[in-house]
């Protein structure tokens, strides 16, 4: 029975260590997990379906009416107090069926078209635009977590060094003033610590829930903060990806679609239509001796619209509202082209200025790393206080976060580089080598 329990009892605390066991997210599972569940992109992806449906059927803008008509009906003297019979019972039904064609059927069967890719566009960018704010988090969090580990050995260190002050005081080396000043000094880097730690708990809520994870489940980051660095020219990436964003497709796509609604105005409001309609009906007047009759007609006509050529009319006015619309469209393409070429030469320009100011905090650090390390050995000797000391301790941390902090904002500004081009890093590389 002992072993029962024993065998239970370790089996809880394995399936309780299992349960304990932290998520693992890389930064391509974390992305993939995004794409499955978050709810904004599966109502964007609700929104394609819906224009690919309407898309798949636009045909039926040529199918006919049908009709099924079916009446009974008696003939009677209601003052002569006689009652209806079968006789005077009539008994009919009709099929009817009827098309208009119009010239602008095409052109409605195309922009049904250009509404499921101009949807198609938009679900590209939602879902980009997903993957960028994933990666972006997903990075900002190992930053933020290189950053708590750097203030923690700073803590320790501090502590390290009071904790030595008061033994060289025991032993006569130290002086309490100096004790003091060790323990203000650990003391005082308790409060930031303790926010960095607190804001980074946070951040990590946040991401789950952009993963759509349960907010309880426990998940550890597994990647590093170093980005690749690549020469950029912005002449020769304009030339090759400026065409291929997704907000100048859709501008296009916008363009075409106005177009296709100038071509359905004219068309509808002058263009001739033709009706063509069937009736076929069949009647019987005497249920005790049926004789069926039937009865059938075949019609074709011509229709031909006038209000749109008269000047100042409903439909007059709707055509020329429609060209307006088309125009508006070419100037919005124009200006968002202008405004993607502006922000490509930018985004270059500041990865240009954060490529520099990475080399740059490497070398603080290396400096202040040299500096530090030479101001601690005098410490040790007495030849310095432990002020300066603890100065060339913070220099060394500032240098460490503001390297962290460079390296960030080259990743941040390339990701979002790779979404303003709709290109890969490694098309993006191709084109400058």
């Amino acid at each position: 029975m002992k072993k029962i329990v024993y065998l239970f009892l370790i089996m809880v605390g394995i399936a309780q260590f299992v349960v304990a066991e932290p998520l693992v997210l890389t930064e391509d599972l974390s992305v993939q997990m995004a794409l499955e569940q978050n709810k904004a992109l599966k109502v964007s992806l609700l929104d394609l379906e819906k224009t690919e449906d309407q898309n798949d059927h636009s045909w039926n803008v040529l199918l006919p009416d049908f009709s099924l008509n079916g009446s009974v009906s008696g003939d009677d003297s209601v003052l002569n107090g006689s009652s209806l019979d079968s006789e005077d019972l009539t008994i009919s039904g009709s099929f009817e069926s009827s098309v208009s064609l119009n010239p602008s059927a095409r052109y409605y069967m195309n922009f049904d078209n250009l509404s499921y890719e101009s949807q198609s566009i938009l679900y590209q960018i939602d879902e980009k635009e997903l993957k960028v704010a994933v990666k972006k988090a997903f990075y900002y969090l190992i930053a933020y977590k290189e950053s708590l580990d750097l203030e923690e050995k700073n803590l320790d260190l501090a502590n390290k060094r009071w904790l030595q002050t008061k033994n060289n005081f025991q032993n006569g080396l130290a002086s309490e003033l100096e004790v003091l000043e060790a323990q203000s000094s650990y003391e005082n880097m308790k409060p930031s610590y303790t926010e960095i730690k607190t804001t980074y708990k946070t951040k990590l809520m946040s991401f789950k829930s952009l993963l759509g994870l349960d907010l309880e489940q426990e998940i550890s980051i597994d990647g590093e903060l170093a980005p690749e660095i690549i020469e950029l020219n912005s002449t020769d990436l304009l030339k090759n990806f400026l065409l291929k964003r997704l907000d100048v497709q859709s501008a296009l796509k916008s363009i075409q679609a106005e177009e296709a609604l100038l071509a359905i105005e004219k068309l509808d409001d002058r263009a001739p239509k033709l009706s063509l309609s069937l009736d076929w009906s069949n009647s019987a007047s005497d249920m005790n001796n049926i004789d069926w009759t039937d009865d059938a007609s075949v019609s074709a006509s011509i229709s031909i619209p006038l209000n749109g050529f008269i000047p100042g009319s409903e439909e007059l006015v709707a055509i020329s509202d429609a060209k307006k619309a088309v125009e508006q469209a070419n100037l919005n393409y124009a200006d968002i082209v202008d405004s993607a070429e502006q922000e490509i030469r930018t985004l270059v320009m500041e990865l240009d200025g954060y490529r520099e100011k990475i080399e740059i905090t490497k070398a603080n650090v290396e400096i202040s790393q040299k500096t530090y390390e030479m101001t601690e050995d005098a410490y040790n000797k007495g030849t310095k206080e432990l002020l300066d000391l603890d100065d060339a301790q913070n220099t060394l941390f500032s240098a460490k976060q503001d390297l962290l902090q460079s390296k960030y904002d080259y990743l941040s500004a390339f990701l979002d580089l790779e979404y303003a081009l709709n290109a890969t890093t490694e098309e993006i590389k191709t084109i400058n080598n």
